[in-house]
């Protein structure tokens, strides 16, 4: 009986330190109020992204993942061209 107790009580605090630890509650109450340099504030303003700045930032990633694409395939082609293996 006392075996069963104790391996109960572990299980429960397994349990409960698991709980916690992937709990965003507390994690959720410093990035709130907290900009990271301490003093001063507007941390919270400085962090927001204007829509103008993410779609820009959006059509930038969109170039360079075509730019990178092209090259691949450009790369693919001048391996196969020479007869070298492709490792892909």
């Amino acid at each position: 009986m006392f075996n069963r107790l104790i391996i109960l009580l572990s299980a429960f605090a397994f349990v409960f330190l698991a709980a916690c630890a992937g709990s965003k509650g507390s994690q959720s109450s410093y990035d709130d109020d907290d900009d990271g340099g301490g003093g001063g504030g507007g941390g919270r303003r400085e962090a927001t992204v204007k829509a103008d700045e993410l779609k820009e930032a959006h059509k930038e990633a969109v170039n360079v993942t075509e730019e990178n694409h092209n090259m691949s395939k450009e790369i693919f082609d001048l391996k196969n061209k020479l007869g070298l293996p492709t490792d892909e």
